[in-house]
């Protein structure tokens, strides 16, 4: 039963509710009881009055003690009280209950003062035998009615109304059904509103239980809706970014082995063949020899330089490859691999121009971002048709600068201070649904050149666990239109010297 979140969260509130309202409950009894005391009293003074005065009346008409005795009897019975009739000296002469009959107990004065007709309820609290007793006693005198003309007499006898303190103390019981009625009828409300509010907090971590057994299963896309922005709508979002980032994970390696396979599988097929033909005589003349050796060497340099190639990455995401941090000037760098670049450029009538006024010193590996930058070029210049531009500028970095693609997809990133490199080449287009994935290993825009055995698809993963390295980021922007730039930012404390 307790093995539901929803149970243990309804029960949890339904406890805390009872709780209170014993709490409650215990503080309004106590502080009804003494309020529920004197009400009792008001009360039981309200009919001692007129039982007091019908005695007298009936002294004044010479009543016997028995015939009065009588009347107190039905009184009692009708009322459903106890009354006692004492004498000055505080005997009681009469006892409706018969067990005070003959007890002394106090009795008020007798004698009040004349100016005095009427006087309050006296209220006195006496042990009488093995009980205690709580008495409320009538006005000593009463006054006559407007036409009586006879003086005030003094009563021979004083009328009392007798309760037990014990029954009196407890008059606040009278109101327990109520109460007890009251509070079943809030813990059953509050439960039922209870195990409602629950739902709200076991529904969420319920599904995510089940999308992560889901998970558990190889069934990686998940998807958990936040319905509120609290801390469980907060772990649904993060359940689903987490989802996202797993299932993306898996398909990256699953696309990682595919594409590995299919690049070892060429040149793995071309050595086999040719070796093969070596073996079995096919190939027989010393050029022919010469020939099928070449490209096996060919194919066995192109697969070292991807098993190089992915080992540099691997090395790099996991720290293992350190870069040196040593001061340099990035328009430099950049000029240096401009320099290289130009003569490919010219062959193919492409113009490259490079816009870096001012020298910007940071803390960097030289070689591995000469690399970077370097490939970039290579790659501008292999996509750019002929009569094409590539232009690289240097730029501060805004102060926010959203992310276009790559790793930290449309995250804004504040650069208090840094540079952006910008290599934007003419003429060619990256297709929107491309542009998230050119980073990826062995991901090529260009189908026709993966076939072709001229690149591997691993340039721009380099280039990019490069830049993470150094603390920056690269991205791609690409419209047919404009063409096609990848901007490499960097945070840092730019300095500019003349």
């Amino acid at each position: 039963m307790f093995h539901s979140l929803r149970i243990k969260l309804a029960v949890s509130y339904s406890f805390i509710v009872l709780l209170c309202l014993l709490l409650a409950g215990s503080a309004f009894v106590y502080l009804l009881r003494d309020h529920q005391r004197q009400i009792k009293l008001n009360q039981l003074s309200d009919l001692a009055q007129p039982i007091a005065w019908q005695v007298r009346m009936l002294e004044r008409a010479g009543a016997s003690q028995e015939q009065v005795a009588l009347f107190l009897r039905d009184r009692a019975s009708e009322m459903d009280v106890r009354i006692l009739l004492v004498d000055p000296a505080g005997t009681v002469v009469e006892d409706t209950g018969n067990s005070l009959k003959g007890d002394q107990i106090t009795a008020p004065d007798p004698h009040p003062t004349p100016e005095r007709v009427s006087g309050p309820i006296a209220v006195i609290v006496e042990q009488v035998g093995p009980q205690s007793f709580v008495f409320i006693a009538a006005p000593d005198r009463v006054a006559p009615p407007a036409t009586d003309r006879f003086a005030v007499r003094v009563p021979a006898y004083r009328v009392m109304l007798a309760v037990p303190e014990q029954s009196l103390g407890a008059s606040w019981l009278e109101l327990a059904p109520s109460l007890s009625f009251a509070a079943l009828v809030s813990l059953v409300v509050s439960m039922g509103v209870a195990f409602l509010l629950s739902r709200s907090i076991s529904r969420p971590v319920t599904e995510i239980t089940r999308a992560s057994e889901e998970m558990a299963q190889g069934r990686y896309e998940q998807y958990i809706a936040a319905r509120s922005r609290d801390e469980v709508g907060r772990l649904a979002e993060a359940f689903n970014h987490m989802a996202s980032q797993v299932n993306s994970s898996h398909q990256t390696l699953k696309d990682f082995l595919a594409n590995v396979s299919h690049e070892l599988r060429t040149p793995l097929t071309s050595v086999q063949g040719f070796s093969q033909a070596m073996l079995d005589g096919t190939v027989k003349s010393p050029e022919e020899y010469g020939e099928a050796a070449q490209i096996i060497n060919d194919e066995a340099a192109r697969m070292r330089r991807m098993v190089e190639d992915l080992l540099l990455i691997s090395k790099i995401q996991s720290g293992q490859l350190p870069m040196d941090r040593s001061r340099l000037d990035l328009s430099e760098l950049l000029k240096a691999c401009v320099r290289r670049t130009i003569p490919k450029a010219q062959k193919q009538d492409i113009a490259l121009t490079l816009e870096a006024e001012h020298p910007f010193d940071m803390l960097g590996d030289e070689g591995r971002l000469e690399e970077v930058f370097q490939n970039l070029l290579d790659n501008a210049v292999a996509h750019t048709p002929k009569g094409g531009e590539i232009t690289v500028r240097t730029e501060p970095t805004p102060t926010n600068r959203p992310a276009a693609h790559g790793r930290g997809k449309d995250i804004k990133r504040p650069s208090p201070g840094g540079i952006q490199v910008k290599l934007h080449n003419t003429g060619s287009f990256i297709p929107l649904e491309d542009q998230p994935r050119v980073f990826e290993r062995f991901y090529q825009v260009d189908k026709s050149r993966a076939h072709s055995g001229e690149g591997m698809g691993l340039g721009l993963a380099i280039a990019q666990e490069i830049v993470h390295a150094h603390g920056g980021t690269i991205s791609v922007e690409s419209s047919p239109e404009t063409g096609t730039t990848f901007v490499v930012a960097f945070s840092f404390q730019q300095s500019a010297t003349s």
